[in-house]
């Protein structure tokens, strides 16, 4: 079983959309997927009650390294959507993860917001195998000056970027909403999460040789 976190302290990253959208991407796939909501908002667990076909979603306890371990044996994947800061809940989703995931929006404050993430990545690493860590660009807004400096930005930083971005779509939000995702729209949001998909589960491969 592997475990991906998407964390980040600063809400309106995107964390939800992402997590929400990866979680159904993958189980359309073919594997067998939970989604935990460790998030005191509960968007994911709202959004999991107003779909059809959603993964089954739990919302997280306190002990998340108890807990998570398992679902080992029920699920292939676990997308757990994290805590906006950095509490013990959030420590936990960094401890039990194979890779995290970090949305960040094209923004100084978002890039902030994930360096405590990040030290506390450092640290789980200094410990143990892992988990791994990549950026994800969120709701960017293409050809502006904007975009290339929150690239230049996360190359500044030890922790790799995934190749595929979200853009600033209204499908992202219209799909939260109706307990949807963008893969039932079509068009340019689902081949953003789409390509996604296929970067994490590449991840998630070389993360259990």
């Amino acid at each position: 079983m592997r475990v991906v976190s998407v964390l980040n302290q600063k809400g309106g990253s995107g964390k939800s959309t992402l997590a929400t959208n990866l979680a159904a991407s993958i189980q359309r796939r073919g594997r067998r997927v939970a989604l935990v909501d460790a998030d005191p908002q509960k968007t994911a667990s709202e959004w999991a009650s107003r779909g059809e076909d959603t993964p089954p979603t739990y919302e997280a306890t306190e002990d998340l390294a108890k807990n998570i371990p398992a679902l080992e044996g029920s699920f292939d994947v676990v997308i757990l959507d994290g805590a906006p800061r950095m509490t013990e809940l959030a420590t936990d989703a960094v401890k039990v993860a194979d890779l995290v995931l970090i949305p960040v929006q094209p923004s100084g404050a978002d890039l902030w917001a994930a360096e405590d993430i990040l030290d506390t990545v450092r640290a789980r690493q200094r410990v143990s195998d892992g988990p791994e860590a990549a950026f994800v660009v969120s709701r960017a807004v293409s050809r502006t000056n904007l975009a290339k400096t929150i690239e230049d930005a996360l190359a500044s930083y030890d922790a790799d970027v995934l190749d595929s971005r979200t853009g600033h779509r209204v499908a992202y939000t219209e799909a939260l909403g109706s307990g949807q995702t963008v893969l039932d729209m079509g068009g340019k949001a689902a081949n953003e999460i789409q390509s996604i998909t296929d970067e994490v589960l590449d991840v998630l491969t070389h993360t259990n040789e």
